[in-house]
């Protein structure tokens, strides 16, 4: 599949981030649907070495793992296991520093990632790995709070929408909306 200019362009952006190894621990590359946000980070992981991909909710996984992104995961299942406490048989969630796939991983994609908040986002990034976050700027922050990883300004924007995305009714909508327009009801 052949890139648009403007994907390459975010590819040669990530490409340097992933390359300057004191540079940030985070890169943000954001686009509205049908942009190529997951066709580009496949393409990225073709070449970063060992690449987890993980979304904020398991449908978002689904779909990532739809797309080629083998065994992508939720965000918790990635970095948490389950701790059942002996006295109260509540179990508890702690932060897996032994086998998770994050403690090994060359590279993490977070995708879909307005949705997470500063506690989630602090224990992915306390495994010290870069993370390439993957988000839609007119998607929803979680609720009571902003997106920790989406509080900023993106590092590299995509605007341009695919032919095949191009003519998804929904997506035409959308669009309209997002720059302004209105619907004829």
């Amino acid at each position: 599949m052949a890139l648009s200019p403007q994907q390459d362009g975010a590819i040669q952006a990530v490409n340097a981030w992933l390359a300057d190894a004191g540079g940030p621990q985070v890169f943000y590359l954001a686009g509205y649907a049908g942009t190529g946000k997951t066709t580009i980070a496949k393409k990225l992981a073709e070449d970063a070495g060992n690449v987890v991909f993980a979304a904020f909710t398991g449908k978002a996984a689904l779909v990532l793992r739809g797309k080629g992104c083998d065994g992508a995961s939720t965000i918790h299942s990635l970095i948490y296991k389950p701790d059942e406490d002996a006295d109260t048989g509540l179990t508890k969630f702690k932060i897996n520093r032994h086998d998770s796939d994050a403690k090994t991983a060359d590279l993490i994609v977070i995708d879909e990632v307005s949705m997470v908040g500063e506690e989630l986002g602090r224990d992915l990034l306390s495994f010290g790995r870069k993370v390439l976050v993957l988000g839609d700027p007119a998607q929803l922050p979680p609720v009571g709070g902003e997106g920790f990883f989406t509080a900023r300004d993106p590092d590299y924007m995509l605007t341009e929408v695919h032919r095949q995305a191009a003519e998804s009714p929904v997506l035409r909508l959308a669009t309209t909306v997002r720059e302004g327009g209105r619907l004829a009801l």
